[in-house]
């Protein structure tokens, strides 16, 4: 999958996200249900970025997400531990992000929507988290990390290599 059609991809799920949290209301578990199905048909599992996403977009906290694919047979959490996805938006670009992704493919030995030969940490991209202001940001299991630089991307990334 490239880089272009991940954002596409990645775009039609923030909008059937908004469509079904207008529809359904915030903390509405039929919302959520739908929610978790269209991300397992774009992305054939529901990622520790997605679960987090899911939960922000609700307003709920991740453990109710994660309770509730517990239920659903039909949905696959990702395989990986450790989700890291870089802001590859040009807000973020404009102040450095892209040493932020060099240094952050060179630490974990992998490109972009790769993922590293022990299977537990998942490298891809985003066009914008909306937090531009506070960037480059990286997303790590759906927490965001501000103000990144190449010092502390490699440092963010060692800490994820060491307890992995």
């Amino acid at each position: 999958m490239g880089m272009s059609e991940t954002k596409n991809k990645e775009m039609i799920f923030h909008e059937i996200m908004d469509v079904l949290v207008g529809n359904y209301g915030v903390g509405s578990q039929e919302g959520i249900k739908a929610v978790l199905t269209e991300c397992q048909k774009l992305f054939d599992c529901v990622s520790m970025n997605h679960q987090q996403q899911i939960a922000n977009v609700f307003q709920l906290d991740k453990k109710v997400i994660s309770a509730m694919i517990k239920f659903m047979p039909t949905i696959k959490e990702s395989i990986v531990e450790y989700e890291v996805v870089c802001c590859s938006g040009s807000r973020c670009a404009e102040n450095g992000s892209i040493e932020v992704l060099k240094a952050v493919k060179q630490t974990l030995g992998i490109d972009f929507n790769g993922t590293t030969k022990d299977g537990r940490i998942r490298l891809s991209t985003q066009n914008c988290f909306k937090k531009c202001n506070l960037g480059p940001n990286i997303m790590v299991n759906g927490e965001l990390h501000h103000k990144m630089d190449k010092t502390t991307s490699i440092e963010c990334m060692k800490n994820i290599i060491q307890i992995t």
